[in-house]
Formats: C-alpha cells, structure tokens, sequence
C-alpha cells in the first residue's frame, strides 16, 4: 500500500531539518487518513504480531505501518508545543527573581508539574542524542531510513526553562523536599 503522506512529509524537508509548523500542517492535512488507516488496516502478513501487540513484527514494514508509527510519534511530539508561550512567560519571572534563592524555590515549586512532570522525557528524548545537539532529534533513522530533526528555534523557550528547571531541580537541589525529587533518589 503506498501511502502519499509518507512523501508529502519527506519532501517538506529543508536542509535535513523540519520547522514545527510543517509538522504541525503535515499532521492536520493527513488526520483523516490516519484516523481511517488507524481503524482499518492490518499487515497482509498473515505471520504478523500487529493484531494483537500494534507492533509490526515483519522484517520489511508497510507503508502503512510506517505513515502511522509517523504520525504517532510526530502527534507525541506536537503536545510538547503547547507549553513554549508557558515556558517564554517563565522565563522572563525566572530573570527577575534568579539571584533570590527563596524565589527561584518558589519559581521550581511552581513549575514542578509542568517541568517534571508534563515535559519531563522532553529533553532526554529530543535533545539528548548527542554531547551538543543541534537540533530536536524526533525519529532516528530507523524508521524511514533518514532522522527527522525539528530545528530547536521552534522549542528554543521551553529548552532554555527545561534546562534551568534541570539545573535548580535535579543539580543543585534547590527544593529537596519534593516528593519527585525524593522518588529518584
């Protein structure tokens, strides 16, 4: 089965690098295929495991499976977007109180769930692939043969919060009295 979708979204490539934008677009203009692949399609491969586990077991893989493992990953992704206004807005407070050690506390207790919670895996999934990432790595190679980078000018505010979260939080132990904190340790 040749699915469009899977050249539509190689062909808006720019320098080996994706804007979240096109991703974004991408996903909205093939929801209906996905929807309808999602609910409809199974491997003609007899011997496959899809049915029961959602995971191809097939040495070769469908284009379907790869449009929808594509989707799903790049629609995974897509939910971290939705705090880059929150994370902007936190870091300008982060700026005003950064020298006060009370309330850069106050700053991580407040962003605890949404930075160690809701975006924990953000960075050591995207970001971690290398000692200097350059870019956001959202699906290795592995996949359709080529990584797909999304250029980190699209995340650059909820990086930046996340990496100070990171540092205050889990480095310098500014609140230790934290539940999360003491479940890691």
């Amino acid at each position: 089965m040749k699915i469009k979708a899977l050249s539509a979204f190689h062909n808006l490539q720019k320098n080996e690098l994706f804007t979240f934008n096109d991703v974004q677009k991408w996903l909205l203009d093939f929801e209906s295929e996905f929807k309808d692949i999602k609910y409809n399609w199974s491997c003609p491969n007899l011997k496959c495991r899809y049915k029961f586990t959602g995971s191809c077991s097939c040495t070769t893989k469908d284009d379907a499976f790869l449009f929808l493992t594509l989707y799903e990953r790049l629609l995974e992704f897509s939910f971290y977007h939705k705090n880059e206004a929150y994370a902007r807005n936190e870091l300008l407070v982060y700026e005003q109180v950064k020298n006060d050690v009370f309330e850069c506390k106050q700053w991580v207790v407040r962003n605890e769930k949404i930075a160690g919670h809701d975006c924990f895996e953000f960075l050591m999934s995207y970001f971690s692939y290398s000692n200097d990432p350059k870019h956001l790595l959202v699906v290795d190679e592995r996949l359709l043969g080529y990584n797909i980078f999304v250029d980190t000018k699209d995340f650059k505010h909820l990086i930046s919060f996340l990496q100070i979260f990171d540092e205050l939080f889990w480095i310098q132990k500014i609140y230790p009295e934290s539940e999360m904190l003491y479940a890691f340790e």
